[in-house]
């Protein structure tokens, strides 16, 4: 985005409640692209509208639960900023709350929070967000096909190798069954991620049918309904919705 094509002055009331959803999930260089402003713009509305009074006491669970959220996506003197704390303070939290993982079957919300997270953050920082050891996370992102975004891959070092290039058979087989398959089991199929999946059907101009688009729209209904349900009270650093 162009200098020029930035939005400038004052902020709206729509933009910063938009700021306050996205931030803890996109990061600053994402609600920058997202809102049309500078990074630097971003930061600073941030810090006016979020952060949080100085504080001392003992952690909170609404402080755990968007410390988790916004790991890997804020730096820590960031989040100390909108969480009232150190940044010192807040490495070493999430350091206790790497610790403090749980092993076992994976719900339904948690591999939907996995989807979204897992494309822009390392699996270390997922460690923190997820509350789950790397080998389980990494396990569970096979079994779900994902793989992580360009720009995470140049971030973090260590990052799974890059797809192989689609053969001429690999695409007529995505042309035929991409239609009737939701993406998942078309990448299980065609041995590729999620997102490989996407591009590619994107480039080819390939569409759902209408049968399996409603069963992806009911299924994700249910998911809503499910995370509304679960979703706990409301604090001023927690945001319910997602663009």
């Amino acid at each position: 985005m162009s200098r020029r094509s930035l939005r400038r002055g004052n902020w709206s009331v729509q933009e910063v409640q938009r700021l306050r959803r996205l931030l803890p999930d996109r990061g600053l260089e994402e609600c920058a692209r997202l809102l049309r402003r500078s990074v630097a713009s971003v930061r600073a509305r941030a810090v006016q509208a979020m952060a949080a009074e100085p504080r001392r006491d003992a952690w909170t669970e609404a402080e755990d639960q968007f410390l988790r959220r916004a790991w890997g996506m804020l730096d820590p003197r960031m989040l100390g900023a909108l969480l009232g704390r150190p940044a010192l303070e807040v490495r070493k939290r999430a350091s206790l709350l790497r610790q403090q993982v749980r092993t076992g079957a994976w719900s339904r919300e948690e591999m939907q929070s996995l989807r979204r997270a897992y494309g822009s953050r390392s699996d270390g920082d997922l460690e923190v967000c997820l509350a789950r050891p790397v080998p389980e996370i990494e396990d569970m992102a096979a079994v779900l096909c994902l793989a992580k975004d360009k720009r995470s891959r140049q971030r973090v070092s260590g990052a799974r190798r890059r797809m192989p290039r689609w053969s001429p058979q690999q695409m007529a087989e995505l042309s035929r069954i991409y239609p009737d398959l939701d993406n998942l089991e078309v990448a299980r199929r065609l041995g590729r991620t999620v997102l490989s999946v996407a591009n590619k059907a994107h480039q080819l101009g390939l569409r759902k049918t209408s049968a399996v688009l409603g069963r992806i729209g009911r299924r994700n209904v249910r998911v809503r309904h499910d995370r509304g349900r679960t979703a706990g009270p409301a604090t001023h650093h927690d945001a319910s919705g997602q663009d």
